[in-house]
């Protein structure tokens, strides 16, 4: 008989005295001792505030994280280059970046109440990542009913040795035992009594988004990156059991789950530990995009058998389904898995969808075109639908419809593209300031330089005076020169400023979007940016007020915000 289900405000505060419980005991006292294993140890040894718990069969749980993907709407999606920018030549074709986009099925309103506090700022969509890796204690929990599960040192590490079919019946099973036991745990969407979250291998990009620290950084540094970014002082030995030959760091087997650091999305062994399975079959990375030959599925991240580069998440390694002696498994291959959904759930998705797609590309060329330009229609699709409901036989039907689809599409790749042409104008901008910022500096320089040597020309005399006034005379030269480029920057900066206004303003404000998620990470050339965006953010809202921008007022808001 089924236990009666949790709600998800329950489970919430449950997962809070929880964490809350543990943490007063210090991070290093959550994990358990060397002989010590623990249900806690096996399910969550590092509980933090972000952590989302599913309840398990036996009373065991798993610990999820929210993965935030920027996006403007349903039909927008985050580009990315995942791979390897540093790949050696011979693996060039394995793990060169290539372009692909990133979205997630899940809204705001589809998660429970319980979750929403969690959620980053900004436009977003969804899915969830297990924290660790699925370790053997949870394999048994839902593998092997009936199981014992007061759990030995051994099942605190990752499950290993499996297939990637019983990988996918471990998701199926779970899945199955909290649709009967606890329905409100999983995400619904909102106004669709059928549909519902369910349990899944990642895809290889959603797992290398995640690994890389997902919308815990900007865009430039997951792309920047070859590994992710560490704490100042810390290496890839602090995050990943792996092998570094000629030193002590020789890793004989796995570890238990929660053992070195997270990465900055809060996971754990996303390098090393054990390789993770993903539900993508293995393709070639050739001219920058992924071969049409489907072979077997994609392993990421290395395990304790792997070598430093073999853990980075960029890296692609290939894994069979099939050996000659029957499905494919190895003691340094496990998984973690994800919380995704369906594109196409009802309750007003769909109609939302459409509405969209027909505000990007269901329009003219231009998006926004006046109606009385384009004749008694509006626009060439409304003129289209005219035309196809007054077609005389089907086969001139056909032809229209074939004709609108390829408007429709051209439609939404223009979109696409008057966005890219918004951020590309925007980090010009932003580039253009901090060379401003820059100029501006190096005047301080000269003027300080100056002052110290006008100083020494008080008391100087004979050749020593002669020399400092060389020396004054190239300062000042300098300065001068400098002035005069800070200047021209200024005035191309303004130049730059006056072509964004003359964009759309939907797709300024989607690149500026796009901008600040790019320009989130921690590190000081992104705190730069960020600053630098804000300025130029504000400009841009002046200029649309029809104002207009000074030398003197942007070197005012420059040295306003230095302080940021």
């Amino acid at each position: 008989m089924s236990s009666k289900p949790l709600r998800p405000a329950a489970l919430a505060l449950a997962a809070a005295l929880l964490c809350q419980g543990l943490a007063a005991a210090g991070a290093q006292a959550a994990l358990p001792k060397k002989n010590e294993a623990t249900v806690q140890g096996a399910c969550n040894p590092r509980p933090d505030a972000s952590d989302v718990l599913l309840p398990m069969p036996g009373g065991l749980s798993m610990a999820f994280h929210i993965v935030a993907v920027p996006t403007e709407g349903f039909l927008w999606d985050l580009s990315l280059h995942p791979g390897s920018p540093t790949a050696e030549k011979d693996r060039a074709f394995y793990d060169r970046p290539w372009k692909t986009s990133l979205s997630a099925p899940f809204s705001k309103e589809d998660l429970p109440k319980a979750w929403q506090a969690l959620l980053p700022q900004g436009k977003n969509f969804y899915y969830l990542i297990a924290k660790y890796e699925v370790t053997r204690l949870q394999w048994k929990a839902v593998m092997q009913p009936g199981a014992d599960l007061q759990p030995t040192p051994s099942d605190l590490r990752p499950m290993a040795g499996i297939t990637w079919y019983e990988a996918l019946d471990f998701t199926r099973r779970y899945t199955e035992w909290l649709l009967a036991n606890h329905p409100d745990s999983l995400p619904r969407y909102r106004g669709d009594s059928r549909n519902t979250g369910f349990l899944r291998l990642p895809t290889e990009v959603e797992w290398e988004y995640a690994a890389r620290g997902g919308h815990a950084v900007g865009t430039q540094e997951l792309r920047r990156e070859p590994f992710f970014a560490m704490k100042e002082g810390t290496s890839p030995r602090d995050y990943a059991v792996y092998q570094v030959p000629g030193t002590s760091h020789r890793a004989e087997d796995t570890v238990r789950i929660g053992s070195l650091a997270p990465n900055p999305l809060g996971l754990y062994d996303t390098a090393g530990n054990v390789a993770e399975m993903t539900m993508d079959g293995f393709r070639f990375s050739v001219g920058g995009k992924l071969h049409g030959s489907a072979g077997g599925f994609v392993r990421k991240g290395g395990s304790f058998l792997s070598g430093e580069e073999e853990i980075m998440p960029g890296r692609r390694e290939e894994a069979p389904f099939f050996m000659q002696d029957g499905p494919m498994k190895a003691r340094d291959l496990g998984f973690r898995p994800v919380v995704s959904g369906i594109n196409t759930p009802g309750g007003g998705r769909m109609d939302a969808v459409e509405r969209e797609y027909a505000k990007d590309g269901g329009g003219s060329a231009e998006g926004e075109q006046e109606s009385h330009a384009q004749g008694p229609a509006g626009t060439p699709i409304e003129e289209l639908d005219r035309l196809i409901a007054q077609a005389e036989n089907e086969g001139i039907r056909k032809n229209l419809q074939s004709l609108r689809a390829s408007i429709e599409a051209g439609n939404v790749a223009q979109e696409r593209e008057k966005v890219a042409e918004a951020v590309a104008q925007l980090q010009s901008c932003v580039s253009t300031m901090e060379s401003i910022r820059n100029y501006q500096f190096r005047i301080h320089v000269f003027r300080v330089q100056g002052d110290q040597t006008r100083d020494k020309l008080q008391t100087a005399g004979g050749e020593k005076r002669a020399y400092l006034q060389k020396i004054l005379a190239s300062i000042e030269d300098g300065s001068k020169r400098t002035k005069a480029a800070i200047e021209k920057t200024i005035d191309l900066y303004k130049s730059n400023m006056d072509d964004v206004a003359e964009l759309k303003d939907r797709h300024v404000k989607a690149a500026l979007t796009s901008l600040r998620n790019a320009y989130k990470g921690s590190d000081a050339f992104n705190r730069r940016m960020a600053v630098n965006l804000g300025v130029v953010e504000d400009h841009y809202a002046k200029v649309m007020r029809r104002g207009r921008l000074s030398r003197d007022g942007i070197l005012k808001d420059i040295q306003q915000s230095q302080g940021n």
